[in-house]
């Protein structure tokens, strides 16, 4: 067998011994750990590149405490893409669940002893060293990482761990999710009630244990999320600083899996979690976003108090619609499905809140936590029985629920180097019209979500009244089609729409300039290399057309306006 580049011969040697025959270099087959029984085995596969310290994934693949079943899916849908990633990946088996516990939960111990003892010789990182399990296996990841008895006879404690990454695992053997037949195996393997809660992660929980992320599928087994989130706020009530439950959307127990999709979000913790995507920030960012948004210093709660009665309704197909235009993508199921939803009458809070700051006018302006505006005629709205909703479910603070994304860069000319940037975009109160407006009055995205009780000025004047003298199709394109004007400025009219930073709902930069201000080049490319544009910065296109053509004429020629001289100022005074 040839050991790959950074191996040394001490390591060959031992590769040789341990690992069965192997066409290819960088796995290595059927390695026994020495736990002293024949399922005790592991499957090691290493990175490519054997010039730099790989980061070790730590797997251990069991369904019930058996050894490790749909082997096949497991290393093609697992491991190779991880390997590929640049990361080692050890897939570890264990002693059958007819061998009662602790059986199992040593196996894992000893295996992880085994490839801790020889890092240097497998070119492995000591520092980013990930336990990982999946179901049953995810329960005895989450049980070596915190009870000291498993690691300690190979002195060794968790504190050499990177972190533990349980999915869709058991935390508490006395629960009573499943069939008889589940809890009649937990009987005969781990015994009686209190020897199962010895035996469960959550009896072991400590605030010094490595970095935890608990994750469940959108569509897991039953009771997996809300253990996810049980063992996370349990290990938090103990005093660990990073600890969070995560969930992977639009897949199931087993797809979550595939980590050959790169959009995967578990794909993306686990690579983040051995530093090597960090493109969404580090582990710790991420779980302190979690933590962030789960308590958001922005709230609705100024629209519960506001005085205008709060009324329920049944949520109906334009409703679900609405609510996920953050959140939906193309091919998975819609993640919010509430059954009904709580909402003020806008007209009333406008009135309410008009007389409160001694303003009046049919001109309503709207302008959300990222700056982004749309503008009504309060007449025009009437119709349309418009609605602030302020609660889905029983779910009242409308800020918890928010989409995380990242941008590559923030502008196309002014960073050198791609600097991954990673957002929030919360659901917050958000406008609906409970009878469907024409399109000229439905701003989509822009402006009608992320709304605060000081979110909404009503004047007199027509604030778009700059860009009335503009010919159509321009204006319409402006003002409804495009709304450019919902986050950049076009003769004076409009805001500099930003972004909010993940972590702490800061508001950043990424700031819309006015139109007139892209640099010519710039705003050539926008127009007309949108597909090159949106790849560089990692947005969506906006897909003008062949209203390109229209909107960068339109553009150049406000350019030059506001480089013309005024003729009033050059003119000699009169006598």
């Amino acid at each position: 067998m040839t050991a790959t580049k950074c191996i040394g011969l001490a390591a060959a040697i031992w590769l040789a011994a341990a690992a069965g025959a192997s066409a290819d270099s960088r796995m290595l087959e059927d390695v026994d750990y020495g736990a002293g029984a024949g399922e005790a085995r592991l499957d090691l596969y290493l990175p490519d590149d054997g010039d730099v310290r790989a980061p070790l994934l730590v797997f251990v693949h069991s369904r019930f405490w058996e050894p490790g079943t749909r082997d096949h899916e497991i290393a093609s849908g697992l491991a190779r893409p991880l390997q590929r990633a640049g990361a080692a990946v050890a897939i570890v088996s264990h002693r059958p669940s007819a061998e009662p516990h602790p059986a199992a939960a040593k196996d894992v111990a000893t295996a992880l002893a085994h490839l801790l003892e020889r890092v240097d010789a497998l070119g492995l990182d000591p520092e980013r060293i990930v336990l990982a399990g999946h179901g049953s296996g995810g329960h005895l990841a989450a049980l070596v990482a915190l009870d000291p008895d498993y690691l300690a006879p190979h002195g060794l404690d968790a504190a050499r761990l990177r972190g533990v990454a349980a999915i869709s695992g058991v935390y508490d053997l006395r629960e009573t999710h499943g069939s008889e037949d589940t809890r009649a195996l937990r009987r005969r393997v781990f015994g009686s009630r209190s020897a199962q809660r010895d035996a469960s992660p959550l009896h072991h929980v400590r605030a010094d244990a490595p970095t935890f992320i608990l994750l469940a599928a959108q569509h897991d087994a039953p009771g997996a999320r809300d253990d996810a989130e049980a063992f996370a706020a349990a290990l938090r009530e103990a005093g660990h600083p990073a600890a969070e439950a995560l969930f992977i959307g639009g897949r199931d127990h087993w797809t979550q899996l595939d980590m050959r999709e790169e959009a995967n979000p578990l794909r993306r913790h686990l690579l983040a979690m051995l530093e090597i995507d960090e493109s969404w920030g580090s582990i710790e960012d991420v779980i302190g976003t979690r933590r962030f948004w789960r308590d958001p210093t922005l709230s609705t709660a100024g629209f519960w108090e506001s005085g205008v009665e709060v009324t329920r309704y049944e949520s109906d197909e334009r409703l679900l619609h609405t609510a996920n235009l953050l959140f939906a993508k193309p091919g998975r199921p819609r993640p919010l499905q509430p059954r009904h939803y709580h909402a003020i009458d806008l007209l009333a809070f406008v009135e309410r809140r008009a007389r409160e700051i001694g303003t009046e006018g049919d001109y309503l302006t709207l302008t959300n936590v990222r700056g982004e505006q749309v503008v009504w005629r309060i007449s025009e709205l009437r119709p349309f029985a418009p609605v602030i909703v302020v609660g889905l479910d029983d779910e009242r603070e409308l800020f918890r629920l928010t989409d995380v994304y990242h941008t590559l860069r923030r502008y196309t000319w002014k960073d050198p180097d791609p600097v991954p940037w990673v957002l929030a975009r919360p659901l917050g109160a958000f406008v609906y019209f409970r009878e469907a407006p024409p399109p000229s009055l439905d701003p989509n995205l822009f402006g009608r979500f992320g709304l605060l009780p000081g979110s909404f000025a009503r004047t007199r004047d027509d604030p778009l009244a700059p860009l009335r003298s503009l010919p159509e199709p321009v204006r319409s394109m402006v003002t409804e089609e495009f709304r450019c004007v919902s986050c950049h400025q076009l003769r004076g009219v409009g805001p500099s729409a930003g972004h909010l930073r993940a972590t702490d709902a800061t508001r950043v930069g990424g700031f819309a300039l006015a139109l007139e201000a892209y640099p010519p080049e710039v705003w050539r490319r926008y127009c007309f290399e949108q597909e090159a544009v949106a790849a560089e910065i990692g947005a969506s296109v906006v897909a003008l057309g062949d209203r390109a053509a229209l909107l960068y004429e339109l553009v150049v020629a406000e350019r030059e306006r506001r480089a013309a001289p005024d003729p009033a100022a050059s003119a000699p005074p009169g006598p």
